[in-house]
C-alpha cells in the first residue's frame, strides 16, 4: 500500500521561519524534515536544534500569562487551538523532550497533559519535573473517560468549558523527589523557622502552592508534640511532688486537667 500525506506540521521559529517540519502519513507514520534552503527537504533533524510546535503562539501566550497545554503530538496541540487553547508539543513524540524546550517554557502556566498510556504518563512527569523549576506553575492534567489522548476526549464530547473545569480543578504539581526533600527540611526545622517559612509561603509564587498543605502539617505535628512534652513535663512534676503511691491519681489529673 502507498503511503499518502495526511498531514505537515510546520515548526516555526519566533521570525515565523520554518525550522523543521513533522509530516503525517496514512497508514500513519511519521518522518522529520528541514528545509534544504533549495526549496526542497534535507529528511533529518541532525545537525539542527529542533524547536516547539507554535512557538511564536505560545511566547506570545507566557507574556500575556495564558496558560499552555503541553501535549503528546501536533494534532493533539492543533485540536486544543481549534476549541480555544494555547497549545504545544515536542517533535518526534514520548521520551525526546530537550532542555532547550524547557527554556522555552520559561515562566509559562504550563498544563501537561500526558497520554494516558503509560509511555505517555512517564514522558508527562519528566516534563512536570523538568518544567517545575521554571514555569510559574505547573499542574498535570488528567483526563477523564476511555481513549487514549486529548483528541480522543474531545472527539467523545469533551468541551472546552469541561475542560477549563478539570484544569481548575487540578492541583498545582511537585515533583516527588522535591517534595520528598522539602519535607525532610521541614521536620528539622523549630517551629519558630516554620512559622517563618509559612508567613513567606504566603505570598510565594503560585509554584510554592503546593507547600502550604505540607509546612500547615508539620506545624501541627510540632504542637501535637510540644502540647505532648508539656504534659510529660507536666506529670513528671506532679509525680515529684506527691510521691510514688499516688502515681495513677496523679497522672490523671496531670494529663486531664
Amino acid at each position: 500500500m502507498t503511503e499518502k500525506i495526511a498531514a505537515v506540521y510546520q515548526y516555526r521559529d519566533l521570525a515565523g521561519a520554518v525550522v523543521h517540519e513533522t509530516v503525517r502519513y496514512e497508514p500513519k507514520s511519521f518522518i522529520q524534515r528541514r528545509p534544504n534552503g533549495k526549496g526542497g527537504y534535507i529528511y533529518s533533524l541532525s545537525g539542527i536544534e529542533p524547536i516547539l510546535y507554535r512557538l511564536p503562539e505560545i511566547t506570545q501566550a507566557i507574556k500575556e500569562g495564558t496558560p499552555i497545554f503541553i501535549v503528546e503530538g501536533e494534532k493533539d496541540s492543533d485540536n486544543l487551538v481549534k476549541i480555544g487553547f494555547e497549545a504545544t508539543t515536542c517533535p518526534m513524540g514520548a521520551g525526546r523532550w530537550r532542555e532547550s524546550y524547557t527554556k522555552s517554557l520559561t515562566g509559562a502556566l504550563a498544563l501537561v497533559c500526558p497520554d494516558k498510556d503509560d509511555t505517555g504518563w512517564r514522558h508527562g512527569i519528566d516534563i512536570a519535573d523538568d518544567l517545575y523549576f521554571h514555569a510559574e506553575a505547573v499542574k498535570v492534567i488528567r483526563l477523564p473517560g476511555p481513549g487514549k489522548d486529548v483528541s480522543d476526549w474531545i472527539e467523545a464530547g469533551g468541551t472546552a468549558n469541561q475542560l477549563m473545569e478539570i484544569a481548575n480543578d487540578a492541583p498545582i504539581y511537585m515533583p516527588l523527589d522535591y517534595r520528598r526533600e522539602y519535607e525532610a527540611w521541614l521536620k528539622a526545622m523549630g517551629p519558630r523557622q516554620l512559622l517563618d517559612e509559612l508567613e513567606w509561603l504566603k505570598t510565594a509564587p503560585i509554584k510554592h502552592q503546593p507547600k502550604l498543605s505540607l509546612i500547615e502539617y508539620q506545624l501541627e505535628f510540632c504542637r501535637q508534640a510540644l502540647a505532648h512534652q508539656r504534659r510529660h513535663e507536666k506529670y513528671i512534676r506532679a509525680v515529684e511532688e506527691s510521691g510514688l503511691t499516688t502515681v495513677k491519681g496523679t497522672l490523671k489529673k496531670a494529663v486531664f486537667s
